[in-house]
């Protein structure tokens, strides 16, 4: 026998002594409820049985100072699932707030915080500020996480709120599914590092703020080739902060310079929806007489040859924060109460179509269907009482280009990851069949109605190569 099938037998031996009923009776005895509590005996056998064989599996370096493991291990043993998942999620949530860290805090609020509340962020003790499903999606976008990961953890995520320890519920926690979850939080999470792009981000950032000459033409060059091979997302990171550290009151004239010969290629492979997101956070300097950012950032722009973003009027500025403090309000806390006010405000600029600005539209529909599909919880689907009618009004007003913008909206991985919960699926369903309502279009009706009657398999069949086809000559798949 070897030394880990000793173990296992060893562990088995000693969790399976355990008199739980004796615990049934005590908790009978001082009139408490006993059923659904603890798990039955079967599913803790499986724990038992497993448990083991996967921590063998782990390195020694990893298992020194695990001592969520060990919670893990005691909460599953007496057959508290719920309390296993939660142990094991925050030490997720520890280890993802410790690559950002690595990878930067300045770059990672950048990122991770919008508008006007980013000068709120700046230290550590500051992660704990944003909410789990920020500092995921924040990771997913900076590639500290692959996008599997993002997916698995996100569905972790959904179902540790909805019947985990953190909320009062029925339900319970399958044991196979327990040791899955653990298994992803492990080794895909906890044991991993971050991407090769997300540490060459990082690199070219701080290899930008360290330089102490003016770049010269050959390494200009080569810095270019290398902008040029990042995804879209990575370089949107890139120009977000070298935007941010050319306004920057500490930023030397060296810097300055160096800035001024790297961003304009830098801008050319950014999204435009990040460049309006700057034309609009200029216009805000203007507006608050912050007149040494405007004077920089009006630099920033002519050197970028970026002008055409920046021509924003002050109502597009207002709709703009007013989304920002829309998805920060969904993604904080009692977002069924905090949704409300700043949806409602939203509205009072839109009151019909047309009030869409085209500029900031894509960014103003994804934000009412990231409300309005939900969070993927039990309670009211997942959609905020009051904030569903605002939502539907939104929604209502759509003509066939925003259905379509809309459609598009659904294959951002903050909408597509969420498609596959029940709740979020129903949902998303309900918007396409109040879209349907006004669309004119027949090949349009008929690309919503293949949604629709789809609906079960509603995540697979929006990328399979029939819709595809069929959605064409709507959407531009690349």
């Amino acid at each position: 026998m070897s030394s880990s099938d000793v173990v296992n037998a060893q562990l088995q031996n000693q969790i399976s002594t355990t008199d739980f009923n004796k615990f049934d009776q005590f908790l009978e005895s001082l009139g408490l409820p006993k059923e659904n509590i603890l798990a039955v005996p079967a599913e803790r056998q499986v724990i038992q049985e497993n448990f083991p064989r996967f921590v063998m599996s782990l390195p020694p370096e990893l298992k020194r100072d695990s001592r969520y493991l060990s919670k893990f291990a005691a909460a599953s043993a007496i057959g508290l699932f719920d309390a296993a998942l939660n142990y094991v999620w925050n030490e997720v949530v520890l280890n993802l707030r410790k690559k950002t860290i690595i990878y930067g805090l300045e770059l990672f609020f950048d990122a991770a915080v919008g508008g006007k509340f980013r000068d709120l962020f700046s230290s550590e003790a500051d992660l704990s500020g944003l909410k789990d499903k920020v500092l995921l999606d924040s990771c997913h976008k900076l590639e500290l996480i692959s996008e599997i990961t993002y997916k698995k953890l996100t569905h972790i995520l959904i179902m540790r709120n909805d019947i985990g320890a953190s909320h009062p519920n029925d339900a319970n926690i399958n044991a196979f599914e327990l040791m899955g979850w653990l298994q992803t939080c492990v080794q895909e999470v906890i044991n991993d590092t971050p991407s090769a792009a997300a540490l060459q981000v990082k690199a070219f950032v701080e290899n930008l703020r360290n330089q102490t000459t003016v770049i010269d033409v050959s390494t200009l060059q080569h810095m270019q080739g290398a902008i040029k091979e990042l995804h879209t997302r990575n370089c949107d990171n890139v120009l977000q902060t070298i935007f941010g550290m050319y306004i920057s009151a500490g930023a030397n004239n060296i810097l300055k310079k160096n800035i001024s010969l790297v961003s304009p290629f830098v801008w050319a492979s950014s999204d435009d929806n990040l460049k309006y997101k700057l034309g609009v956070q200029l216009d805000g300097y203007r507006a608050n007489l912050h007149n040494e950012k405007f004077a920089d950032g009006n630099e920033f722009f002519e050197f970028c040859n970026g002008n055409k973003y920046k021509s924003l009027e002050a109502r597009v500025i207002i709709i703009d924060e007013l989304v920002d403090e829309l998805l920060s309000a969904h993604n904080g806390w009692n977002n069924f109460y905090n949704e409300v006010p700043p949806a409602r405000k939203l509205l009072s600029y839109i009151v019909s179509e047309a009030d869409i600005p085209h500029e900031r539209r894509d960014k103003i529909i994804r934000a009412i269907l990231i409300c309005r599909v939900g969070n993927g919880v039990s309670y009211n689907a997942g959609v905020s009482p009051a904030g569903r009618p605002v939502y539907d009004s939104f929604i209502a007003k759509l003509g066939d280009d925003n259905v379509v913008q809309a459609l598009v909206a659904f294959y951002r991985p903050e909408l597509h990851v969420v498609l596959s919960n029940q709740y979020c699926k129903i949902n998303a369903v309900q918007i396409l069949n109040d879209m349907r309502k006004n669309v004119i279009s027949d090949k349009l009706k008929q690309i919503v109605d293949y949604l629709v009657a789809n609906a079960v398999n509603l995540e697979k069949v929006m990328k399979s190569t029939e819709f595809k086809a069929l959605a064409a000559t709507h959407i531009n798949f690349g």
